[in-house]
């Protein structure tokens, strides 16, 4: 769904006494007035691949320069934890349900499905403010020559894009259009260190500082790493050079208890994860982290070339994941996908002109809040045509909250349910109600062919789902009308699922109104805050077993 650009600049109700309501405009004026002096800033986004928030403490750079000169945000989201869905959201501000790509792959998914946005979408909008834009790295899956003409998508400047059907870090080929006027090239890059696709992509962003940042600003960066995406291929100079040493404790690996489960998952995951299956898990996570190391060094030498020219108070710096990664936790060995904390909570940071050194957000945000922050450094107004919301007001004062859910979306187009049949008509009712009728999921976790070792995953299929996180909650339903609930203030590692406890019958009809609206929302609409979460009721006030929640024709003792 390809939506118009309208404009709209900051309004505030005021509603105080005479002399608060001065104050506060006051406040008000002089807050729009520090925001406007931010617009022609520039603008560095870096990305990586599968990288999951618990990675984020092997990166010292990472957490000493734009961490500890910024905000970090806790709970941050994407909505859809599989990469090209993910990376479709960041360019557009979009979710799933309005931008369209449904996967990694044709026909629903894939770079092919989002080409149509190209024509209206983040850098053709900073285009349209005058920035000269830069992208070097990953694009999107499916990124490749068409009819043998080399791609250079609408409102890039210059242009470093992988061709994605190469392998990832050795022996690969990037499209080249190295300025406004210039033809577009293909280079190849072999199997010497040198070659080394993170460091070549470092270099590049680098170089482009050196040489070029002053006289092309205000310039949007896009630097968007592979890494830690698998085969786990560090850099030659930073193999092995973690073997043995000591794995941080994931929350929920290899869960001794998944009765909480929908049963999809527990007929796939009956038994636990092997001493095999753990060992391989290990040695990968060490690789993955390993991979990490030359990223934080590009992001060391990229913020020094920032320095060098004088520009880095000038530039907003966000480091970002395009989803996390499953390493043995709720038994399963690898994939993204599921709404799962492990696949879809990630590292997002950012430092800039105006935010506080050291911030910690608990703010719910989520990855199409990027397009609408990079957007609103780069105009100083509101795009009101996408789904997110501007990071900014939570970076510059990290104590700030709102309670705006976040949708969790994921399907790979129609064709039919995944997993077994809804038997329950309620069931059928409700995953109706959310617009997944004839929704179809995945084969595996991963969808992507790879040589990763733990991919031999006990997970054959996954169900389409949709999910709303809250403050307090994360509520999802399946396709097939199976559905969970977590109390993440009680549970966080997603431990014991709530969906049958009488206690919560009030909570799952205020989620489940809320996730009805949020799975058709459009722009506005999607950044609306609920008001804060219900509690669940007191032990004393549950009501007798079996009797129906009002309204909803759902048994409160009931799976559904």
């Amino acid at each position: 769904m390809q939506l118009p650009r309208p404009r709209a600049t900051h309004v505030r109700t005021l509603l105080a006494s005479a002399v608060a309501l001065l104050a506060l405009a006051a406040g008000v004026l002089a807050a729009s007035e520090a925001r406007a002096a931010t617009t022609g800033a520039n603008v560095v986004f870096i990305l990586t691949d599968d990288m999951t928030s618990a990675e984020l403490a092997g990166m010292p750079n990472v957490q000493s320069l734009i961490g500890a000169q910024g905000t970090t945000f806790n709970e941050a989201y994407v909505s859809f934890p599989l990469c090209c869905p993910s990376r479709a959201t960041m360019l557009s501000g979009q979710y799933m349900h309005n931008h369209g790509v449904h996967g990694n792959f044709p026909p629903n998914g894939s770079w092919f499905k989002f080409r149509s946005h190209e024509s209206n979408d983040l850098p053709v909008w900073l285009q349209q403010d005058g920035y000269y834009n830069v992208h070097i790295g990953k694009y999107m899956n499916g990124y490749s020559l068409v009819d043998g003409t080399l791609p250079v998508p609408e409102g890039w400047s210059e242009w470093y894009g992988k061709v994605s059907e190469d392998a990832l870090y050795f022996d690969y080929n990037i499209v080249e259009k190295t300025g406004p006027l210039a033809t577009p090239r293909i280079t190849f890059y072999g199997d010497q260190p040198t070659d080394y696709q993170t460091d070549v992509f470092g270099d590049r962003a680098v170089d482009f500082i050196r040489d070029s940042a002053v006289s092309r600003q205000p310039f949007w960066l896009n630097l968007w790493f592979n890494s830690p995406h698998g085969p786990f291929d560090p850099a030659p100079r930073d193999l092995f050079s973690l073997a043995g040493a000591p794995l941080p404790k994931l929350p929920a690996f290899n869960e001794k208890d998944i009765r909480d489960k929908p049963k999809w998952l527990q007929r796939q995951l009956k038994r636990r994860l092997t001493r095999r299956q753990i060992k391989v898990i290990d040695n990968e996570r060490r690789r993955q982290q390993e991979q990490l190391i030359s990223v934080d060094e590009s992001v060391g030498e990229l913020i020094q070339a920032l320095k060098d020219r004088d520009i880095l108070d000038d530039t907003y710096v966000i480091f970002a994941s395009d989803n996390g990664f499953f390493r043995g936790e709720h038994r399963i060995s690898s994939g993204k996908y599921l709404p799962y904390d492990p696949a879809s909570r990630v590292p997002l940071l950012i430092r800039g002109p105006g935010i506080p050194h050291g911030g910690v957000s608990n703010e719910l945000v989520w990855n199409g809040d990027i397009a609408q922050t990079i957007d609103e450094i780069a105009s100083g107004s509101i795009n009101q045509a996408v789904d997110g919301r501007s990071l900014l007001p939570y970076a510059e004062n990290p104590a700030l909250r709102s309670t705006r859910p976040i949708l969790l979306e994921a399907d790979s187009g129609p064709g039919g349910t995944t997993g077994e049949s809804a038997q329950a008509s309620a069931a059928r009712v409700r995953a109706a109600r959310v617009h997944l009728a004839g929704r179809r999921g995945v084969k595996n976790l991963e969808q992507e062919p790879d040589a990763i070792k733990s991919a031999a995953n006990n997970i054959a299929t996954a169900p389409a789902y949709r999910s709303i996180r809250t403050d307090r909650y994360e509520y999802t339903i399946y396709s097939n009308g199976q559905s969970e609930l977590y109390d993440m203030k009680r549970d966080p590692a997603q431990l014991r699922s709530v969906v049958t406890d009488p206690r919560y019958r009030f909570v799952r009809k205020f989620l489940f109104d809320h996730l009805s609206l949020l799975t058709t929302c459009v722009g506005a609409s999607c950044r609306a805050d609920i008001g804060p979460d219900p509690l669940p009721l007191p032990k004393s006030a549950v009501r007798r077993k079996g009797k129906k929640e009002p309204g909803t024709g759902i048994g409160i003792s009931g799976r559904g």
